[in-house]
């Protein structure tokens, strides 16, 4: 009898056409590691459609057994093809070893032999007859174990690959979820028609839906692939990127394309990485390539932290690249610890070397008998060890600074701690006023905040040349924020020394006279705070610590 198609084969015959044009867009325009599944999947696709189109035109038994043979043992296919995409979309590439991948392959192949030689031994379907209806007349088979079995192994893998793709999604940004939704409802439409033709309760008696639904799922996939850029951004495996995480985590494509980000790196990095944005909207001055080992400054936890930048590449079991962590590690106290290293070098290289030579050449005044008066020579000796001693016990305060958390923070009455360190001042021709009303601020580090004052009223005294230095100690209150406040009449603070504040660190040229406002600049954010000269001038000097304000217990 001749083969004469009607509309339910030229219908299959347009999903089977678009099916092909789909996978050969895919194939020209694409070359991730991805497309590979995904053509294989769009081909068996079409070849099903195909397939059953051309068994359809035919309306005796005979002519269409063995085309239905052929449509069958494409079909079994589908299973395992959709299991490996997604598999590669949800980045589980590890499992995909040498044993799985045959192991995931051999079951239809197995079944695709049985359904070819199945009128031998009748495993797959035991007898089978022509269902006549109005629109078609179609092979009908009636199954038997061999089928019932290759389904429960199909319905199953198929539902592990739906997980694999809804937990991909429920991990990732807005663009992979609406990926994983569009591939969801792509599934959807054959799956259940192939329920219905399995339990025989088809609308149309002895016809397979499934293919024809195969239109909708390849619009959909379509979608995915134009509209949601599937395959040219597809998910990183977020256990991959948290094997290198660090404090904070941005997760890019192989485009350069942020794909996810933590919580803290969305706060650090100004501005927040967003999903779908290019990695040079947050880094626009340099290039991905360059970004290791670059620093951003970034608030947590209240407290100012410094960030040291590193990319890693993520690669698959292939070695394949997929895509780059953007490290963001926390690198506050290191670079504290540099610091203090790099100040209390120069201090015992420079300072304590320059007091020492003095101390040595005094000595040697009185020794020879050249000192008109050795007690004012030997006191200038006794002034000069103070200094040393005083000295290294600022550099003992220095190693003992440590940041602290906001969460440590407890309300601390600032006049309290500020009188009790004005009252221990020793300020024997300097004038030192106070008002200090009770006013409580949330402090880390009740005792580093004592430090930062008696440094700053000891800088402010020490450096005044006048005939009787003045400082003044206050606390004010605005707007949340509590402010300690030393003013004083001294000749103010160099440029240098505060473009070193600053800058936070000294080169050869430029460095702090002292180690005065070092410690109480580290120990005003130990306690919490954060100190910042105000004014200065040949008048004077403000300089100003910052809580946050606290209510009482």
């Amino acid at each position: 009898m001749a083969w004469t198609p009607g509309l339910p084969s030229l219908l299959l015959f347009s999903v089977s056409a678009l099916s092909a044009l789909l996978a050969l867009a895919v194939r020209r325009n694409r070359s991730e590691r991805y497309v590979g599944g995904f053509v294989a999947l769009v081909a068996v696709i079409g070849t099903w459609t195909f397939s059953y189109g051309v068994q359809l035109g035919f309306a005796a038994r005979a002519e269409q057994l063995a085309w239905w043979q052929l449509t069958f043992a494409v079909a079994g296919f589908i299973p395992t093809v959709w299991l490996l995409f997604a598999l590669r979309y949800a980045g589980k590439d590890e499992w995909l070893t040498r044993g799985a991948r045959l192991t995931m392959v051999s079951e239809p192949a197995v079944f695709a032999a049985f359904v070819l030689t199945n009128p031998g031994h009748g495993v797959i379907w035991s007898e089978f007859g022509l269902a006549a209806n109005g629109l078609v007349r179609v092979f009908v088979p009636e199954f038997a174990i061999g089928y019932y079995a290759h389904i429960a192994y199909a319905y199953a893998i198929i539902g592990f690959g739906v997980y694999l793709v809804l937990r991909t999604a429920a991990r990732s940004s807005n663009l992979y979820r609406r990926q994983a939704a569009t591939l969801l409802a792509a599934v959807v439409p054959p799956m259940l028609a192939n329920v219905t033709f399995t339990v025989g309760a088809s609308p149309v008696p002895g016809l397979d839906l499934t293919p024809f639904t195969f239109g909708a799922t390849v619009t959909l996939i379509g979608i995915s692939l134009f509209r949601f850029d599937l395959l040219d951004r597809t998910p990183i495996a977020r256990e991959a990127a948290l094997d290198v995480v660090g404090n904070g985590l941005v997760v890019l494509d192989v485009e350069g394309m942020v794909v996810d980000a933590d919580e803290r790196a969305r706060r650090v990095l100004t501005p927040a990485p967003v999903a779908g944005d290019h990695i040079s909207a947050v880094f626009p001055e340099t290039a991905l390539s360059q970004l290791s080992g670059t620093t951003v400054e970034g608030e947590t936890e209240g407290i100012r932290r410094t960030y040291e930048v590193r990319v890693s590449s993520l690669r698959d079991a292939e070695e394949t690249l997929t895509g780059y962590a953007l490290v963001l590690r926390d690198v506050t106290d290191r670079r504290a610890y540099e610091q203090r290293l790099q100040v209390a070098n120069r201090v015992l290289r420079h300072n304590l070397r320059n007091d020492m030579n003095v101390v040595h050449g005094l000595a040697e005044r009185i020794e020879s008998g050249e000192a008109d008066d050795p007690a004012a020579v030997a006191a200038q000796v006794q002034s000069k060890v103070d200094g040393v001693v005083e000295t290294s016990e600022k550099v003992r305060e220095m190693t003992r600074i440590e940041p602290s958390s906001v969460e440590a923070a407890e309300p601390v009455d600032l006049g309290t701690v500020a009188e009790e360190v004005v009252t221990r001042f020793d300020a024997d021709h300097a004038t030192v006023e106070y008002d200090l009303p009770r006013t409580h601020a949330a402090v880390t580090d009740e005792s580093a905040l004592a430090t930062a004052l008696r440094n700053l009223l000891e800088n402010a005294v020490e450096h005044n040349d006048g005939d009787e230095p003045w400082a003044r100690l206050g606390i004010e209150e605005a707007d949340g924020t509590v402010r300690l406040r030393v003013d004083d009449d001294g000749p103010g603070i160099p440029p240098e020394e505060r473009e070193v504040l600053r800058r936070e660190a000294e080169t050869p040229l430029k460095h702090s006279r002292g180690l005065g406002l070092w410690l109480a600049s580290w120990s005003a954010r130990a306690a919490g705070g954060e100190l910042s000269i105000e004014s200065t001038g040949p008048d004077g000097t403000t300089v100003r610590i910052e809580f946050p304000a606290a209510d009482r217990e």
